[in-house]
């Protein structure tokens, strides 16, 4: 008896513990789960007015904000092992350091969440807000649509060719939304697909079309439900495919802006092209059936097209200015290759790696190799690499490399390019001259 008692005020004293923890993060965090409840409210309200008329399926579901100065999270609901804590009409935990913040949808606990990080969230564009949850919840529920998420294999856009096309294609469709006359949208609409023949034939190894039904959709759906008028989305769109012209980093952030340019110009020229979508069809195969046209596969008399497309737009600033450009990028692509080429390298098998990066950085490709991000999140069974300036991954898939460290071999090791923590167990081991990778000893 005397133990139980005692038992009994350690379990009083600890769940009082808890429970003042749980109360100061609570306080720690009280604006921000105010307006989470209203974010939350005004999701629901836009996908309740939608009910599924656009793509057959209610955006609704389980969101999660987090707020990553604390990896606080705020849900709308409980998760399904109920690790989150309920508290006045929200749901509040901590998310696992082995889960990357980022805007996303995840399987959690075995099921599909939508992510938005707090650092994204505008407090005072109530349009933008909405745009970034509602194609955050069109992510989550795209396997239900159909549309099945796929990784973005165009780096060629952040090479010289590849990116002058694409701006070609976007400067054409910036013109097609400062006319009004139908039929000259539809030409403007075919110049624009004809280069985008050009480029993809160039580029043989693409999935531009796949990836722009995955990111350019959700784009789209964001817009199309953030609450802006159809006359305003119109100038929204020119302004997007203008402001582009002059950006760079398109390999994992062209569909953000293809996308919606392609589906609202879609919008004033058919109608029911999302269920083609839905049925498999790309964007530019609804494109073509509005045009009537089919596109050759003749890069050589494509070559001569486009040629007449650029002179008719007067696209040859454009052409200089990239050139000028990429001749100042060719020396930081040489500054990654020394590095990657040189010194001992880190290899690290991706082994159903889970990673975040920026979309919108360029990617630096080198030579056959692979490409460099700037920055990205690892996190695999070793533990978890934050790298901030350059970290090569293979053009395979297969491994993700980093300069090897100088010395330290186990827990935390930080180097002027990226932080590493292992976890207990594991350390780096030299397989070859030259070549480590972590090991579970």
């Amino acid at each position: 008896m005397k133990t139980d008692k005692y038992q009994t005020i350690i379990s009083i004293l600890l769940f009082g513990f808890s429970s003042a923890i749980a109360i100061s993060a609570e306080a720690q965090n009280s604006k921000e789960i105010e307006l989470s409840k209203i974010y939350f409210n005004q999701l629901d309200s836009i996908c309740r007015q939608d009910n599924g008329k656009l793509w057959g399926v209610n955006l609704y579901g389980a969101t999660m904000i987090v707020i990553p100065s604390s990896r606080y999270v705020v849900a709308n609901q409980q998760d399904k092992n109920n690790k989150l804590t309920v508290r006045n009409n929200v749901f509040m935990g901590k998310l696992p350091e082995t889960i990357s913040i980022s805007n996303t949808s995840l399987n959690w606990d075995g099921e599909n969440w939508t992510m938005v990080s707090w650092d994204a969230i505008s407090e005072e564009d109530r349009f933008s807000r909405n745009k970034l949850f509602v194609h955050e919840s069109w992510h989550r529920t795209q396997n239900e649509i159909g549309i099945p998420p796929v990784i973005s294999s165009n780096s060629h856009l952040d090479n010289l060719q590849g990116s002058i096309l694409l701006k070609l294609e976007f400067t054409i469709l910036k013109q097609a939304y400062l006319i009004n006359e139908k039929t000259d949208k539809v030409a403007l609409l075919n110049d624009a697909l004809t280069v985008r023949q050009y480029r993809q034939l160039l580029f043989p190894d693409n999935n531009e079309n796949q990836f722009e039904r995955h990111e350019g959709m959700a784009e789209y759906t964001g817009f199309k439900l953030c609450g802006l008028s159809s006359d305003i989305l119109k100038k929204v769109m020119a302004k997007q495919l203008e402001l582009s012209i002059n950006k760079d980093g398109f390999t994992n952030s062209f569909a953000y802006i293809s996308g919606p340019a392609y589906g609202f110009l879609f919008d004033e020229l058919t109608s029911n092209w999302i269920a083609e979508i839905i049925a498999g069809k790309s964007l530019p195969d609804v494109g073509l059936s509005i045009t009537g046209n089919q596109l050759i596969n003749d890069s050589l008399i494509l070559k001569k097209e486009v040629k007449i497309i650029t002179n008719k737009h007067n696209a040859e600033k454009l052409i200089i200015s990239e050139i000028e450009k990429f001749k100042i990028r060719n020396e930081l692509n040489d500054e990654y290759k020394h590095r990657f080429s040189n010194g001992d390298q880190l290899i690290i098998p991706n082994n159903n790696i889970n990673f975040s990066y920026n979309p919108h950085e360029a990617l630096i490709p080198i030579d056959n190799i692979g490409v460099v991000y700037k920055t990205m999140r690892l996190v695999g069974d070793w533990g978890i690499l934050e790298v901030s300036n350059g970290i090569l991954r293979t053009n395979d898939w297969s491994a993700f490399i980093i300069n090897a460290p100088k010395s330290k071999q186990d827990g935390t090791i930080i180097e002027p390019t990226y932080k590493l923590e292992l976890k207990d167990g594991w350390r780096i081991i030299k397989i070859k001259e030259g070549k480590f990778t972590f090991r579970k000893t």
